[in-house]
């Protein structure tokens, strides 16, 4: 595999599998592979996931040792999130990685 695509399933997986799910599927992929991960980014607190917050610090936790990961864009989309905004999530921004394997 060449690349991979991530917009869904990491945001799906609470913390305590985040680890297990990343070490098992993107372990396996090959150095030189290259992805695109997105993430969304809100107070924890304010809602239950899924989908869960997966904030900067834990995308380089999770990935830094084997992989290369570069924040492209982080962008707030409150404004055309109702679903989230009535469940009172006070802010929400989606980010975008660009990983390669080393």
């Amino acid at each position: 595999m060449r690349g991979v695509y991530d917009r869904a399933a990491l945001i799906a997986l609470p913390p305590a599998l985040r680890r297990r799910y990343a070490r098992g599927v993107y372990g396996r992929l090959p150095p030189g592979c290259r992805g695109l991960l997105i993430t969304l980014e809100y107070p924890q607190a304010e809602k239950q996931g899924p989908p869960f917050s997966v904030p900067e610090d834990e995308v380089h936790a999770l990935f830094d040792g084997e992989w290369d990961v570069a924040l492209l864009e982080r962008r707030d989309i409150l404004a055309r999130e109702p679903g989230f905004r009535a469940e009172g999530v006070t802010a929400l921004s989606t980010a975008v990685y660009r990983l390669r394997r080393r």
